[in-house]
């Protein structure tokens, strides 16, 4: 073996020339590898960036079709059980207001475009019918199936330009309705998810969408993708079910930067080769070349960590069979408040909230399995002093897909003051339902409870006027008295209700129970007589319920003005009112007509359900008094048999 080694150093020592060649060529595919390494380390951190870009852009229009579902949710609000918005055009123009980033709103009944703000330059819209109208039809439709909102477009729009238009259909017992659409333009779209400010530094952004007609995909902004195909990437917006592309022409001609490089390369190769050649015996000048490449190396190396440290949001790196911490970036440290040292120390699983913990495994698994290659959740952490924090999580491996699993890379994104946004949000909106509740109850108490005490007056004042007997009519004159003062009393109550409206809480009072059913007797005495109504009433006079006046009025109206009007024709009327101050429960009775609960049982307090033929039924007493009851704490139930009897269990409160 020695011998052999001599003869071989003996025949490159003699052989210059051969030498010569063997270490350019070797110096110079040493520069072709680093030059390719460079390419690969600056194509790897151009991808990134482009990934970070293209998040934050989808984001901001994540967030803009979030806001624009919230707004046409807040205008579907102003549409009232008559079908009609209210306060359309004030509504509409604090929305617009709230939300600069939306051009138009609509309402359109049954697909017809009937109200726009701001109308001047949208007038030209009025009467648009979407659904007869073959490139909005099918997206309207689906709409419609999905009972969810959808963002149609991009599209021309008919007041000009183009644009993209989210619709929420509306039903009103359970009954389509139309929709509630918000107007969002191009300029305005591409203001509010900030094209423009990431197309100054070299990026370029599209948008495109299948087309349910043509099957073909569509783009909306004037930016070819087909020859871009190297230098982009893609992410999907399902809330449109859009195709987002971030293009950067500039990884194209990424390679050009190295062809000085690679020249300069083959002539350093080469002045080596001729170097060797000549002086063969200094293998110094090597040393230091190998040395300077390595510095460039270590370098390339330094900028790329430089540049995960200072990323603006949170970068680690966990190993797939320990969960331990490999690489841990300085935003992802500050996000938790754990220094880089002490995260090390901890497993993953350790600082994820308890609850998230088997979603997280759940997807972790999936990646693992080779299932899938990346996911993205909302998922909450614990910080170093116990305080949740809400992110944005996009998880990918870093193996090939097949092999054995070893790393994953996580981007975290804090977003806990979004969440707490869209818990207020949450908490306004169940205001408004409150409010719109009580404003429903208001109306029904004025126009249920005071026509019953004009149709009382009105009736009294008739048998005034043809009655002669003195001693009959100063009976109708007490008569007549008792029952204004029991309409000046329920004008009081208004009054309360009107005040109650203001407020998150009813008002309530120690009333005398006894007392309210007589006054409500007195009310009805008209129908009472005419029908000949026996009315027992078993309540003490001295029991007191803890309740608001104006609903205990309407309750106590409804339930035996109902058992009047529906009493059978085949016996005498009887009703009987009892409280049971145990339980605090109260029970109207009656032999009345009685309510098929078979047939009705499920929708006896809907609104506008009748159960009887007669002509002056509404279908709302049971509905408001059911609402009444309800907003009070209580509760209420049925029993009831045709042509036996119906009795209402009402629960009060106390």
């Amino acid at each position: 073996m020695k011998k052999i080694w001599l003869k071989s150093t003996n025949w490159l020592i003699t052989r210059p020339k051969t030498n010569g060649v063997i270490i350019a060529s070797l110096s110079f595919i040493l520069v072709l590898v680093f030059c390719n390494m460079r390419y690969q380390i600056l194509l790897e951190n151009e991808r990134k960036e482009m990934s970070s870009i293209i998040q934050i852009v989808e984001q901001n229009l994540e967030k803009e079709l979030h806001s624009s579902t919230t707004t046409a949710i807040t205008l579907a609000l102003t549409i009232n059980d008559n079908g009609k918005p209210h306060n359309f055009e004030e509504v509409s123009k604090q929305l617009l207001k709230n939300n600069p980033y939306i051009d138009a709103v609509e309402l359109l009944p049954n697909g017809v475009i009937q109200y726009v703000y701001p109308f001047e330059e949208n007038k030209n819209i009025i009467g648009y019918n979407i659904l007869s109208t073959p490139e909005q039809k099918l997206e309207a439709e689906k709409t419609i199936r999905n009972k969810s909102m959808f963002f149609a477009g991009p599209m021309p729009l008919k007041q000009g330009g183009n644009g993209i238009v989210g619709r929420l259909p509306i039903f009103k017992d359970n009954a389509f309705w139309g929709f509630a659409s918000i107007v969002i333009k191009q300029k305005t779209l591409e203001k509010a998810i900030g094209v423009h400010q990431f197309e100054k530094n070299k990026y370029h952004f599209q948008l495109s969408k299948i087309n349910l007609k043509t099957n073909k995909e569509e783009y909306f902004f004037p930016i070819n993708i087909a020859s871009a195909k190297e230098c982009m990437i893609k992410s999907e917006i399902p809330e449109g079910n859009w195709n987002l592309y971030l293009i950067n022409p500039s990884i194209n001609s990424l390679w050009k930067q190295f062809i000085p490089s690679i020249f300069l390369g083959l002539i350093l190769s080469l002045c080596l080769g001729n170097i060797i050649c000549r002086i063969l015996k200094k293998p110094a000048e090597l040393t230091s070349l190998t040395i300077n490449q390595a510095r460039r190396i270590l370098q390339s190396e330094m900028k790329f960590k430089t540049l995960f440290d200072q990323a603006p949001i949170g970068i680690i790196q966990i190993d797939c069979k320990t969960f331990n911490f490999i690489e841990i970036n300085k935003q992802f440290c500050d996000l938790l408040r754990y220094s880089e040292h002490e995260l090390k120390k901890l497993e993953l699983q350790k600082i994820i909230h308890p609850d998230d913990l088997e979603d997280d495994q759940y997807y972790f698994n999936q990646l693992k399995n080779n299932q899938i290659r990346k996911y993205s959740k909302q998922i909450r952490y614990i910080n170093k002093y116990g305080e949740v924090i809400w992110t944005n999580l996009n998880v990918s491996a870093l193996w090939k897909k097949g092999s054995e699993p070893t790393n994953f890379i996580g981007i975290v994104e804090d977003i806990t003051i979004k969440k707490e946004v869209e818990k207020n949000l949450k908490s306004s909106y169940e205001l408004v339902i409150e409010q719109n509740k009580r404003l429903l109850n208001f109306s029904y108490i004025v126009s249920h409870n005071l026509r019953s005490h004009t149709s009382n007056i009105n009736s009294i004042s008739t048998l005034l006027e043809n009655e002669n007997d003195e001693s009959e009519r100063e009976e109708l004159i007490s008569l007549l008295k008792k029952v204004s003062e029991s309409l000046n009393e329920t004008m009081y109550n208004l009054n309360e209700v009107i005040n109650i409206q203001s407020n998150t809480h009813l008002n309530k009072e120690k009333l005398n129970l006894n007392l309210y059913i007589t006054n409500t007797i007195n009310v009805l005495s008209e129908q009472i007589h005419i029908k000949n109504v026996v009315i027992n009433n078993s309540i003490e006079d001295t029991t007191l319920v803890h309740y608001n006046p104006a609903y205990l009025e309407s309750i106590l109206l409804n339930f035996i003005s109902n058992a009047i009007k529906y009493s059978s024709p085949n016996r005498q009327p009887i009703i009987d009112i009892s409280y049971n101050s145990s339980n605090y429960e109260l029970k109207i009775a009656d032999n009345g007509l009685g309510i098929d609960l078979v047939k009705h049982g499920d929708t006896i307090f809907g609104m506008y359900k009748t159960f009887h033929k007669n002509s002056d039924s509404r279908g709302l007493g049971l509905f408001i008094t059911k609402n009444q009851i309800e907003a009070m704490g209580g509760s209420i139930q049925v029993e009831s048999e045709i042509d036996k009897g119906t009795t209402f269990t009402i629960s009060i409160k106390n």
